[in-house]
């Protein structure tokens, strides 16, 4: 039976939450809901009635409860990292909305519960930040291969609802291929309990697989079992110019048939971010500016840095003689490395700094990417003079950040510039939400890039979880 239409006081609900979370974990002062309610970008602005933050499964459990029984709607929260509005309040929305919306934090969820290293799992609550659940690892002997820019703030349970990516999915896969078990609290207030730390089990259809990359739409997840991998006995960093964008295909084919699996990271960084980065920070790359640097890893099992520092120069070498790259700098410590990755890793707070550009996140096949980068560019500047675009990301999954600057001339054709920017990629047989996701800010465009008959099928996975549509209403799909 559905809640009543009629809104119940606001001090009733308050209470039953607070019976449910405690004082310490129910937030009504006005400015902190407003924080809350403000997305990561620091552009979109919502609204909400309270901000709960739950310590367990069971409290939760508790809200979900509360929120179907008195008709209010949740937007599950982790580390507030998102780039297109997936986990705030929708801005403009009616005060009455706002009277009926929720934002569910679940940064008190931080416990690491287990590192087993025999099963090579990591056992831990959704609020663990992770960097924290990456150090845990470390500290067992082991690696947590999940490894993105905002790693020191976003949090695995909202890692996991996004499916995010990083900079090593060439080697180890989205954060899909990480997760073995999940703990998920439905809308109903039910908890699925899918915690098996499983590598086989094809007893049914796999629960676990759909809340992974919902964006929080089907379900609250509250507790997650990671796959670990293996710590490399040495990883060695090199920052390279290649002569051309086109000469970064030989460079990638190269690296791959001398390093195989060896080849964990191959980062495409174009002139525009790293000039945004000189100009906020004072940072440079370890070598001099160009059109486009490739930053990459090398991780290898069996031998030291040293030993895999002379290799990886020895593959290097011939292509310096015959022109084809430049310039390149190889890591010789671990400080270089760090040095090396804290330049590629700083660039998206640089140019938000710096008033940020319209983004993209975008995923073509790796054979077009350099088509694509070329064409698309051109077309930009030849429809939006004054534009420059900033192209930073994973060339080596086939994953852009296909950004378009500077903010004062993109902006006000932000509408027309995402269009252009997307037609491109799906005449390219890409994706407009490569890791990312599609929370608000791309349901629209889901509309033009999805089949009606896919469309159709996300509607009723989403009705059959969430009928009252009560989780985080107007992600992915429109109801």
């Amino acid at each position: 039976m559905k809640p009543s239409s009629a809104m119940p006081a606001y001090q009733e609900i308050i209470d039953v939450l607070r019976s449910a979370v405690s004082d310490t974990g129910l937030i009504t002062d006005p400015a902190d809901i407003s924080a809350a309610a403000l997305d990561g970008r620091g552009r979109r602005q919502g609204e909400a009635l309270a901000v709960v933050r739950p310590a367990s499964t069971e409290e939760v459990s508790l809200v979900m409860k509360t929120a179907a029984a008195y008709g209010l709607s949740v937007i599950p929260q982790g580390g507030n990292t998102s780039n297109v509005g997936g986990a705030t309040p929708e801005p403009g929305a009616s005060a009455e909305t706002a009277r009926r919306t929720l934002i569910l934090q679940l940064g008190h969820m931080k416990r690491i519960l287990n590192v087993d290293t025999v099963n090579n799992t990591i056992t831990l609550e959704a609020g663990v930040v992770l960097q924290d659940a990456q150090k845990a690892a470390s500290d067992a002997g082991r690696l947590l291969p999940l490894s993105l820019a905002a790693e020191g703030s976003c949090q695995t349970g909202g890692v996991i609802a996004a499916n995010a990516g990083g900079v090593h999915v060439l080697r180890y896969g989205m954060a899909r291929r990480q997760v073995l078990g999940l703990k998920v609290v439905l809308a109903s207030g039910e908890v699925l309990d899918l915690m098996k730390g499983l590598r086989k089990d094809n007893s049914g259809y796999s629960l676990r697989d759909v809340f992974i990359g919902s964006e929080g739409t089907l379900g609250v997840i509250t507790e997650a079992v990671l796959a670990l991998e293996p710590m490399p006995r040495s990883i060695v960093s090199a920052w390279i110019t290649p002569r051309r964008l086109e000469d970064v295909e030989t460079l990638f084919e190269t690296l791959e048939a001398a390093f195989g699996p060896g080849l964990t990271a191959f980062e495409l960084i174009g002139r525009t971010p790293l000039e945004s980065l000189s100009a906020v920070t004072g940072m440079t790359p370890p070598v001099p500016l160009s059109d486009w640097q490739v930053l990459l890893d090398v991780s290898d099992w069996r031998r030291d840095s040293d030993e895999s520092s002379e290799e990886l120069e020895g593959v290097l070498a011939p292509l310096l003689e015959n022109g084809l790259i430049l310039d390149g700098a190889v890591s010789r410590s671990e400080s270089d490395r760090e040095a090396f990755w804290r330049c590629r890793e700083t660039i998206p707070s640089a140019v938000k700094r710096e008033g940020g550009n319209v983004k993209h996140d975008i995923s073509v096949p790796r054979s077009s990417l350099v088509r694509f980068i070329r064409e698309t560019s051109a077309a930009l500047e030849e429809t939006f003079p004054g534009v420059k675009p900033s192209v930073f990301g994973h060339y080596g999954d086939g994953n852009l950040h296909f950004n378009v600057g500077p903010a004062g001339i993109a902006f006000p054709h932000e509408e027309a510039v995402h269009r252009l920017v997307h037609d491109r990629v799906l005449a390219e047989g890409g994706s407009i939400a490569a890791e990312h996701g599609v929370g608000s800010l791309k349901t629209q465009e889901l509309k033009r890039t999805k089949t009606p008959e896919e469309l159709a099928a996300m509607r009723a996975l989403k009705l059959a979880f969430d009928p009252d549509n009560r989780l985080n209403p107007g992600r992915i799909v429109e109801i």
